[in-house]
């Protein structure tokens, strides 16, 4: 019987001594399945969630409002809204931009029952929204990796329900081979209602509110996003000769509801209005901008780049406390030191610039680009620490390629050359560098100091560059065939050095290990 006795005393022991610990194991598993989210997100991805509210308002879009608040996984909150999409529905979406276990809680002002729920947000391919780079705010960059944007202008029929979607298709299949990952899109938000351009395309008609209106805009801004295409929308919130809210109450309202429900999406950059809304105070005056461009970036959660179209001219926001990026229409011409005085003047110090109607060869309103020019104009563009949105164009800007959309008008050589240009930019560590001129006797500079001088000569010629101390490898780069590269030894001085002919040239200078 002792045996025995011994026995059970030891299983007693052992049942003593691991049994909290077991029934502690048990507790932990229990709250971690508790708190399995409800859905897995991709970081940057579009969180959403739907819900029924059956009673019935005379204007859903203002007699009551869907709050939401989420939590991040360290505790903080963002506080936002939800929308009415018509019928008895209503929507949350969101754009987590961290990785982690998030919570939410939502609810109706009219006490109607509300949702609370969590979701996961795990690691994705996703570039993330454009922003001004960290170390190097002169540049774009995505919030996961340095971007080179390259741009594009098209016109109104883009998001009209009037221009097939086999078109449609077959010109996004091709923008995607190109190269381009930014579209400057006319009649977007809001249709410009002028003869040849707006007023033949059935585009959505966002204002006064209307679900349905929106939902036709979003299937396209789904393929966009799909496509990691970037929207910069040319007529903004309130475009010009279009139906957009004139009082303050329902232009509040408008921005809530466009956030709400495009906010959550990576691939956009907002506009205030466009285009040209500064322009000789016909349509907007500079008070509005100024106000609605705070409106815009208060309601703004997300924090996505934001800007307004401007004149031909200086930009009279470059030092706006709203704006984000500057956009700027010109210089247009074929003096390249015009050119690149007039983008470095504008260039704020801590904010990326577009060069949005600066390079549109065939527009009317340019002078008359050789393939020579085009090629210039795009390097000094890029020298300039600038985006180039390149156009296409046969006349005013809804005809040519980027004004139909059609292949068969696109003049394939000079999208080449701009591509060529780009392809070239994306081998240098550009987005370490700055405008320079104070460096060089003549052409047009980037330097990283201390590291890396880049030096573009239209003409060939002697330059001397202000070099740091140290030895440089010197190479000759053709500038119309950027594989052709000549190494010219090394310099201590940056002194005295001179390009092979009086074609145009790229003189680099890398710092010797």
């Amino acid at each position: 019987m002792k045996p025995l006795r011994l026995t059970h005393f030891i299983i007693f022991l052992v049942i003593f001594i691991y049994l909290p610990a077991y029934a502690v194991e048990i507790q932990a598993t229990t709250f971690f399945i508790q708190e399995q989210p409800s859905s897995i997100v991709r970081q940057w991805e579009r969180f959403e969630v739907s819900l029924i509210n059956t009673r019935s308002y005379s204007d859903p879009y203002r007699d009551v409002q869907l709050n939401v608040v989420f939590t991040k996984p360290g505790g903080d909150k963002v506080s936002f809204w939800g929308f009415y999409d018509g019928g008895q529905n209503w929507k949350i979406r969101f754009m987590p931009d961290i990785t982690g276990y998030w919570h939410y809680s939502a609810a109706f002002s009219d006490d109607t029952p509300g949702t609370t729920g969590n979701f996961r947000v795990v690691n994705s391919d996703i570039p993330g929204m454009l922003m001004a780079d960290k170390s190097n705010p002169i540049w774009f960059s995505s919030s996961e990796k340095n971007t080179l944007i390259r741009g594009f202008h098209i016109g109104d029929r883009f998001f009209a329900s009037n221009w097939s979607e086999s078109k449609r298709k077959e010109f996004l299949d091709w923008i995607q081979k190109q190269g381009y990952n930014f579209l400057t899109i006319a009649s977007h938000y809001l249709n410009r209602e002028e003869e040849g351009r707006g007023n033949i395309w059935e585009t959505p008609k966002l204002w006064p509110l209307n679900a349905g209106e929106y939902q036709k805009m979003e299937r396209i801004l789904d393929d966009l996003e799909r496509r990691h295409i970037y929207v910069y929308p040319f007529a903004g919130f309130f475009g010009k000769n279009s139906s957009f809210p004139a009082e303050n109450e329902d232009q509040e309202s408008y921005v809530r509801y466009t956030i709400a429900r495009i906010g959550s999406y990576w691939n956009l950059v907002f506009n205030v209005a466009g285009p040209e809304p500064n322009l000789k105070k016909t349509w907007m005056l500079s008070e509005d901008v100024e106000r609605l461009g705070r409106l815009i970036k208060d309601l703004d959660v997300f924090g996505h780049m934001l800007t307004v179209h401007n004149a031909t001219g200086d930009d009279p926001y470059r030092d706006s406390d709203w704006s984000t990026f500057g956009t700027l229409q010109g210089p247009k011409t074929l003096n390249r030191k015009v050119l690149s005085d007039g983008l470095l003047k504008n260039h704020h110090p801590a904010k990326p610039l577009l060069a949005q109607e600066t390079l549109w060869p065939g527009n009317v309103y340019h002078p008359k680009y050789t393939d020579d020019d085009l090629r210039k104009n795009a390097y000094i563009i890029q020298m300039s620490a600038t985006v180039l949105v390149y156009g296409d164009f046969n006349g005013v800007s809804s005809t040519g390629f980027s004004g139909t959309m059609e292949l068969s008008d696109r003049v394939q050589k000079r999208h080449e050359i701009a591509d060529a240009v780009w392809d070239f930019f994306e081998t240098l560590p550009y987005f370490k560098m700055q405008p320079r001129q104070d460096l060089v006797s003549n052409g047009y500079c980037l330097a990283w100091p201390g590291k890396q001088y880049l030096v573009y000569l239209e003409n060939g010629g002697p330059v001397d560059v202000k070099t740091e101390q140290g030895e440089y490898s010197v190479t000759w780069i053709n500038a119309r065939n950027t594989k052709e590269q000549r190494p010219d030894g090394s310099t201590k001085s940056g002194f005295g050095l001179t390009a092979p002919d009086k074609e145009d040239w790229l003189l680099n200078l890398v710092k010797k290990q």
